[in-house]
């Protein structure tokens, strides 16, 4: 990416950027280059101190560049790259130098941290005003085994249903509980189902303990009440996975299964993430504790997969290391990018902001590498790709068009 002006690199540190500038700054700041630069912006900013301000810290500069000089910077693990991808920047992680310079020069100026918070604020304010799109937020409806709905768009805290022996409770904070009444829990056939709309997304603790976090567009279908051989759901589009360990009376392991339509996962107890939306070529799970073993529905064939390991499946099934950051950056509220193709950041953002989208074949190819909240309005995230200067994308209605 091209680097930003020195002023709006001196606006960083004075602690003036709005919210997409600073996602752009901070990825630039965690690239292999430029030190020289970025250093004698901090300089200009230091130097505009009172003498009684620079006096008293007069030795900080010097100790910051120091401390840049005797650690070098922690690498980010990617995945392997082909020969034209080995020739881009290499990313890494945002030096903790940086944060501490910005945070001196913004408390010794006097502008300290009021200044960004009254921005975002601001700008929030702005967004509103000018019909600007908002993110995604906690919605999801709920099917029961009679077959009715609930929708759990603002649903107060309490309870939503009693079934099979279990109270169905919302928290009131994006997630559903099943709790069980203490007494007979019948034994049928009952299933319930939970789906995420585009712009949707929510927590379900199942009847067992385990939890299941959806994304966007994105459903789960479960029993009621599990059975003693087996624990099996059945989901759609993307959810995060916490499996409870659960014992039979014979005190053996109760399995837990996850199907979608490509595959089953078998796990015992387990953290992991499922990538099935039906618009993407492969599905994709990335194992972040314990073990799992997929079954491809394509050829029959198993694979166990190690923590830290994700496997693409398609028509067959391919392990490799996984890039945990990127695969789990909606679970921490992110957009990650990393030489990722403008069709696949498309849908993403499709989904989360619930839009429309027309994008030429022939630019669907570019890639992109950038950072950016989850939280941020649809129009952070226009500016941070037009940023690059490779394509013109905008906003219009709910729709958005990419041309070049």
């Amino acid at each position: 990416m091209s680097r930003p002006s020195r002023e709006t690199l001196i606006r960083y540190f004075r602690g003036k950027c709005l919210p997409y500038e600073i996602e752009l700054v901070e990825l630039y700041l965690s690239m292999h280059t430029d030190n020289e630069y970025v250093e004698a912006c901090i300089a200009e900013v230091w130097d505009e101190l009172t003498p009684s301000q620079s006096n008293s810290v007069d030795n900080d500069l010097e100790k910051f560049r120091a401390e840049l000089d005797q650690r070098k910077r922690t690498w980010v693990q990617l995945p392997a790259l082909d020969d034209q991808e080995k020739a881009q920047p290499s990313v890494f992680l945002l030096p903790a130098w940086i944060k501490a310079v910005a945070a001196a020069v913004i408390l010794i100026a006097g502008t300290a941290l009021a200044i960004y918070t009254t921005q975002l604020k601001t700008s929030e304010t702005q967004v509103v005003k000018t019909k600007d799109m908002l993110s995604g937020n906690d919605r999801a409806l709920l099917t029961l085994s009679d077959g009715s709905t609930v929708s759990l768009s603002g649903q107060a805290k309490g309870k939503i249903a009693v079934q099979q022996g279990f109270t169905v409770e919302n928290t009131g904070e994006g997630e559903i509980v099943y709790r069980s009444t203490g007494g007979d829990t019948a034994r049928t056939n009952a299933y319930n189902s939970i789906a995420t709309p585009n712009g949707g997304q929510y927590v379900v603790s199942l009847p067992d303990g385990s939890k299941a976090r959806l994304n966007a567009a994105s459903s789960l279908t479960y029993p009621v009440h599990f059975s003693g051989k087996e624990r099996r759901v059945k989901m759609t589009g993307e959810v995060y996975f916490e499996i409870a360990k659960a014992i039979n009376n014979k005190n053996k392991h109760i399995p837990f299964f996850v199907e979608t339509d490509w595959q089953e996962i078998q796990v015992l107890g387990t953290m992991f993430n499922v990538n099935a939306y039906t618009d993407e070529l492969q599905q994709m799970t990335t194992l972040v504790e314990g073990s799992v073993r997929l079954k491809s529905n394509a050829n029959g064939s198993y694979t166990m997969l190690k923590p830290g390991q994700r496997a693409l499946v398609g028509n067959s099934v391919t392990v490799s290391d996984a890039d945990m950051k990127h695969d789990l950056a909606w679970i921490n509220g992110k957009f990650i990018f990393q030489r990722e193709e403008l069709g696949s950041i498309l849908r993403k953002i499709s989904r989360w902001y619930d839009l429309e989208v027309e994008c030429p074949p022939e630019l669907a190819n570019i890639k992109f590498t950038g950072k950016l909240s989850r939280n941020q309005p649809i129009s952070a995230v226009i500016k941070m790709i037009s940023a690059t200067n490779k394509i013109n994308i905008q906003l219009k209605e709910r729709r958005i068009i990419v041309k070049k």
